[in-house]
């Protein structure tokens, strides 16, 4: 086990900064993610999938290498010996920890104290999430302004100015984390039942695939899903928050609003399933659903709730429906619905970070695997499947520091990977991630905009495959689609 290998000195270290290290001075004594880090007892076992260990060339073969530095950082409460930015808030910690301690958990926790990304903030404060031109550098130093500008007019931001002013409303009078009680073990998911109507989230990220929430809309239409959206709805808080401009309450708050706008879309009674193209958007309304479970978690939002006049009630009654777990119960209509199998097409799986935390496993989903290989295509298995991406929150960081085009040592594995498997296509379950992927060069799709193109869609109407950075033609072109 890894673990065996920590040495005695760093164990040390590491439960000291648990009990009595700096990090209480920037955190209240009840905080749940305060609480929930003390249940680490130094195993290891979180840092061999580690993003910020992968990327340090001097760290393979350390086992001790997550905890040790990230310890010494909190016992500074800062980082003295670990850059915050090396956390890509990818969770795969929490994901494999037997007791899901969330080292990114804390790492967020610092970012919220010291509000190193007030401008995600300000962007919730004006708009109620990340509008288009929050994505704008990811854009324009890479020459590819025109299609930021297609995709701005084609597809404007949708979120009504009512909504803006409760997010501001909310977010102006903040909740302390440590209002709200310790989350544990997550309870297991309820088997999904196949519904007939569904809550489609709207997602910031999709902003930058359209195709994807095109071609969403499309299979649950083809499945005979009927489908709702609101213009009250707004982000669910998970991108900003993964990115430090929302704090732990903020999020929660977020989603608890959300989820009041989508009961007003259904009559009394019955359960609402919520689905959309964005894994964050998932773990964000999994995650607000099990603390809301805790009376006296709903107390305390619902009095901030009440401040815009809402009220978040029944959180039994929803269910979060996530592509991956949705679309696998309709596996033979879907087959019926291919009209031109993508045979020839060789592609690799990427599972989500934050799909694979909502799920507490490294493991890819069969989910993927299956609607996959509905299409036809033909999949190539890999190690790099159970490893981040790289994150977005790489991505915004290398940006921000004007270092667009240095791709961190794990995008560098990743695509050579991709290389080495002589593949055409990256098929994710992510729009943070096709960015990723496709902001390093590689040629990706959504899993949703896969199976529209093998149902018959347009590439370039519905899949939009033009608002790509990295182009689809050459492969699209060989199996006979353009």
């Amino acid at each position: 086990m890894p673990g065996k290998a920590i040495l005695a000195p760093d164990q040390e270290m590491i439960r000291y900064a648990i009990t009595d290290g700096a990090i209480h001075s920037l955190l209240h004594e009840e905080d749940p993610r305060l609480q929930n880090f003390r249940l680490c007892n130094a195993c290891g076992s979180c840092t061999p999938y580690c993003p910020a260990r992968i990327n340090d060339s001097g760290a393979n073969g350390d086992p001790g290498y997550l905890a040790r530095r990230v310890t010494a950082a909190l016992q500074a409460g800062r980082s003295p010996g670990l850059d915050l930015d090396d956390c890509v808030q990818c969770y795969s910690c929490e994901t494999v920890c037997p007791r899901s301690v969330s080292i990114g958990g804390i790492i967020n926790a610092v970012y919220e104290t010291e509000r190193l990304q007030p401008v995600f903030r300000r962007m919730l404060l004006d708009r109620g999430g990340l509008p288009p031109r929050a994505f704008l550098p990811l854009y324009t130093e890479r020459g590819h302004f025109h299609k930021f500008i297609a995709k701005a007019v084609r597809y404007p931001y949708p979120v009504d100015g009512r909504a803006i002013d409760e997010v501001r409303l909310l977010l102006l009078r903040p909740v302390d984390a440590s209002a709200f009680s310790v989350p544990g073990h997550r309870p297991p998911r309820r088997l999904l039942a196949r519904p007939d109507r569904v809550f489609h989230l709207n997602s910031c990220c999709a902003f930058n695939y359209p195709g994807a929430d095109l071609s969403q809309k499309m299979i649950l239409a083809a499945l005979g899903i009927r489908y709702e959206t609101s213009a009250m709805q707004t982000c669910c808080g998970g991108a900003p928050h993964y990115m430090g401009g929302a704090g732990f309450a903020d999020r929660l708050l977020l989603t608890a609003r959300n989820l009041s706008v989508i009961r007003d879309a259904f009559e009394p009674g019955g359960e609402i399933a919520v689905t959309g193209i964005c894994p964050t958007c998932s773990d964000s309304y999994a995650a607000a659903l099990d603390m809301l479970s805790r009376s006296p978690n709903r107390e305390v939002v619902n009095a901030a709730l009440a401040r815009i006049g809402r009220e978040v009630t029944g959180p039994e009654a929803f269910v979060v429906a996530n592509i991956l777990d949705l679309y696998p119960l309709y596996l033979d209509e879907l087959r019926r619905l291919v009209k031109r199998r993508l045979t020839g097409l060789a592609v690799g799986v990427h599972v989500s970070c934050h799909y694979r935390k909502m799920n507490g496993t490294l493991a890819v989903p069969p989910g993927l695997l299956d609607l996959t290989a509905v299409t036809g295509a033909r999949i190539t298995r890999s190690v790099m499947e159970h490893y981040c991406c790289g994150g977005v929150k790489n991505l915004f960081d290398r940006h921000r520091k004007s270092r667009p085009l240095e791709l961190s040592r794990l995008n560098r594995l990743v695509r050579q990977d991709f290389m080495n498997n002589r593949l055409d296509v990256m098929v994710v379950d992510c729009p943070g991630c096709e960015l990723v992927y496709d902001h390093m060069g590689v040629p990706v799709l959504h899993i949703t905009e896969l199976l529209a193109l093998a149902m018959g869609a347009d590439p370039r109407e519905t899949v939009c495959i033009q608002g790509h950075l990295t182009s689809l033609s050459p492969a699209l072109d060989r199996i006979g689609i353009l």
